[in-house]
């Protein structure tokens, strides 16, 4: 072989390795595009629990692991979960309620999946019971009235615990969208509210309402109660599991940032809640468990109480309500 044509086919070997290797890169970022942008559909509410969906979305944190993220909201928990059992959204983060979870377990267990939960207690109030800002009603004083509440199963469970243990009678519970609450107590159609944040700091500061009782939650079930979590679906576990870890991930981020960066959240909020800027500051946000620090023993407790009192019928052992890896 001549010294010119071993240089020619030195040269072509190295075109063809050059080639293969672009060609290789190309199919590999290619296929690793393909889960990256793979759409998560992820139901929310506009209040205060759903902070680790804002947060995500605000700081970028789900783009940064390879998320795309479809928000949908609704108006009440329970759309959403019937919208996540029939596959229209994929998951929610932070605020869906534990009472309607333990529900829909009991009734057609295995739909979802728990992988995080958010806390209620006296120190950090998401739920609280209002007056219109001159009223001076007290908690007895509201035998025989009409009492607002958001939409959803989960508040008239506590409705019901509420009017039992303060033995009021003859109230009426009157549930519209959140929205409408506080305009419904200012114009006097209803004489108290059972509301979660922001709107309580919102009625506070603008002269709407006053707080009769906070974190009713805590008060009338449990103390520091799980009371809503964030959940996937087990149909999208299934086709997608690595995207699930990647959506965990993001989440516990999301948790850390919040627990660093109280007031940025805050901030957060007023972007995607009807909570003024002004306000923020005054608002307690709730605390988060991640993944690997769920207080599962905790769940159970509430899951046994809830059986106790009749809000479910058959027992329900949560410990198959939560995500778990091979």
């Amino acid at each position: 072989m001549s010294k010119k044509h071993y240089k020619k086919c030195l040269l072509g070997l190295l075109i063809v390795l050059v080639i293969s290797t672009l060609v290789f890169f190309v199919i590999k970022n290619k296929s690793n595009n393909n889960v990256e942008l793979l759409t998560v559909r992820i139901g929310y509410r506009a209040h205060s629990m759903y902070a680790p969906l804002f947060v995500g979305l605000e700081k970028n944190i789900f783009i940064k692991e390879g998320l795309k993220v479809e928000v949908v909201e609704f108006q009440s928990t329970n759309q959403l979960m019937e919208a996540l059992i029939a596959d229209r959204i994929d998951a929610a983060l932070g605020g869906v309620n534990t009472f309607l979870l333990f529900t829909i377990e009991e009734k057609s267990p295995g739909y979802f999946k728990v992988f995080s939960l958010t806390l209620e207690n006296q120190e950090h109030p998401a739920s609280f019971i209002v007056t219109p800002a001159n009223s001076t009603l007290s908690i007895k004083d509201l035998k025989n009235k009409k009492i607002a509440s958001y939409l959803g199963s989960g508040v008239s469970a506590l409705y019901r615990r509420f009017i039992e243990q303060n033995q009021i009678t003859g109230t009426e519970l009157v549930q519209m969208e959140p929205k409408l609450e506080l305009s419904s107590l200012q114009a006097g159609q209803v004489d108290a509210a059972i509301v979660l944040e922001p709107l309580a700091t919102t009625g506070t500061y603008k002269n709407i309402s006053r707080p009769l009782e906070q974190a009713l939650f805590d008060k009338y079930f449990i103390k520091d109660i799980p009371f809503a979590a964030s959940v996937v679906s087990t149909s999208f576990i299934k086709k997608y599991p690595d995207v699930v870890r990647r959506l965990v991930l993001a989440n516990d981020l999301t948790l850390d940032f919040i627990n660093k960066h109280p007031d940025e959240v805050k901030a957060i909020l007023s972007k995607y809640t009807p909570l003024d800027k002004a306000v923020a500051t005054s608002m307690a946000l709730a605390p988060y468990q991640k993944f690997v620090e769920m207080n599962k023993k905790k769940v159970q407790e509430l899951s046994d109480l809830l059986l106790s009192i009749g809000e479910i019928k058959k027992p329900v052992i949560s410990s198959s309500m939560f995500l778990e890896y091979d």
